[in-house]
């Protein structure tokens, strides 16, 4: 039941996305039609999708300021999530080139329903992160980010909102600064909620209908703090998410605290009908034009940008 009411809620934050890129106008029938074969594809498992995914991941910088205890050590090295790789610090720290973003977009643009400029790293510490969000916006390329909030500045608020970005999400696991360090290492949830507030007053005062989404990391140590996140998220009218968070490393830092966490749903407990559908509709492209089929960066080769929609998905 838990799993269904999940489902169900991340079901209505995908309608209030496509409603409000459809009124944006950025849905063409070219896309319906591409993202139906992915899904048919997908629902009756064919060897093929469509040439196009409709969502692409891009790798712009997999730098970060939080340095969170599930991804990263504490000197910023990137843990690699790969099953076969799993508690390495091995992912190797890159940029992407702008020209890169924008030939990808330029490929894709009539096919692809949203663009996610981000994997592994804090989007808004990408130097052109706002040319490349309003390139694709230009091309009636749906964008998304998510943020751990603490770069939102005036400055960096006006500049999400004037390239128009469509759906921002900033991910917090608690509500006080001694709870949330615990995950968020290098962050200040204050500076962040004080953040939040100026991009719900810039938003309403301009008139902009980007969508916010309050992302609450969900563990047993940070419950008691969700009600405050929550009444915030209402105060200022943004979407209000709990997901379970991850509890990798969780054990090594703070043993006490991962006693009490409860075990987590396991993938391999799901039925077959739960298979990820990510390799059929979904395709993320590394900051070396490398392709990832899924957000376990299993490397699909040695596949580059020039080359990615006559390989991999077709």
């Amino acid at each position: 039941m838990k799993n269904k009411k999940t489902k169900n809620k991340y079901l209505l934050i995908r309608i209030k996305i496509a409603l409000s890129i459809v009124m944006k106008g950025k849905v063409s029938l070219k896309k319906i039609f591409n993202a139906a074969h992915c899904w048919i594809a997908q629902k009756f498992r064919f060897v093929k999708s469509s040439k196009f995914p409709f969502l692409i991941n891009f790798e712009l910088w997999n730098e970060c300021n939080a340095q969170c205890t599930f991804c990263r050590s504490e000197d910023g090295g990137i843990y690699d999530l790969n099953p076969d790789n799993l508690g390495k610090v091995s992912i190797e720290k890159g940029r992407m080139p702008i020209k890169m973003f924008n030939e990808i977009i330029e490929q894709s643009k009539d096919h692809i329903l949203l663009a996610v400029p981000y994997v592994n790293g804090e989007p808004l510490m990408y130097p052109d992160l706002y040319k490349a969000l309003k390139f694709a916006s230009d091309r009636k390329v749906a964008t998304l980010i998510s943020t751990n909030g603490e770069l939102l500045t005036e400055e960096n608020i006006k500049n999400l909102l004037d390239s128009s970005l469509d759906f921002i999400k900033i991910a917090i696991s608690g509500f006080s600064q001694d709870v949330f360090t615990i995950q968020h290492r290098g962050c200040d949830i204050e500076k962040i909620k004080e953040n939040m507030k100026n991009l719900a007053c810039m938003r309403d005062e301009g008139g902009h209908k980007i969508l916010v989404m309050l992302d609450y990391i969900y563990y047993e140590y940070n419950a008691h703090e969700y009600s405050e996140a929550l009444e915030l998220g209402r105060e200022l009218d943004f979407i209000v998410s709990r997901r379970p968070g991850n509890l990798h490393k969780l054990a090594e830092e703070h043993p006490e605290l991962a006693k009490k966490e409860k075990p987590q749903d396991n993938v391999t407990s799901l039925p077959v009908k739960d298979l990820c559908d990510w390799p059929w509709k979904v395709m993320t492209v590394n900051w070396d034009g490398s392709i990832y089929p899924c957000c376990d960066y299993v490397v699909w080769g040695d596949q580059k940008s020039d080359a990615v929609f006559t390989t991999g998905k077709s």
